[in-house]
């Protein structure tokens, strides 16, 4: 069994796909549209990719779940860098906003908060 999609609550969706694409490098696997349906899939690149993420338009009370994980400081999900402390150079010198500078983990690792701009947190883990 595995995780082949995950869905990610976004405010905008072309900003999402922008973000998410242009400053994290994912591809867009599915855009598909139906008066004011949108399904929207990512995935990260190369063949160890993992699940989709499925950018899903935040609405009535999913705004407010949304807000307060962002408001408690969670993220909505992780993402593991594989190209060590370069790749997060990288996706900062995109343009992603850090909350929080990479910190050595006391359970291993370091993770680093950024903002994904459509109202997620997202922490970058390198091991």
């Amino acid at each position: 069994m595995k995780i082949d999609q995950a869905h990610v609550l976004v405010n905008d969706q072309d900003a999402a796909k922008a973000f998410y694409t242009e400053v994290l490098g994912f591809e867009v696997e599915t855009d598909f549209a139906s008066g004011d349906f949108r399904w929207l899939a990512l995935r990260a690149p190369g063949p160890d990719a993992g699940a989709a993420l499925v950018l899903g338009r935040a609405e009535g009370a999913a705004v407010a779940f949304q807000n307060e994980t962002r408001l408690a400081g969670m993220p909505a999900f992780v993402l593991t860098l594989t190209g060590g402390h370069e790749e997060f150079e990288r996706i900062r010198a995109r343009g992603a906003e850090v909350i929080s500078e990479p910190q050595q983990q006391e359970y291993g690792g370091t993770d680093a908060l950024i903002n994904d701009t459509v109202g997620n947190i997202i922490c970058l883990h390198q091991d």
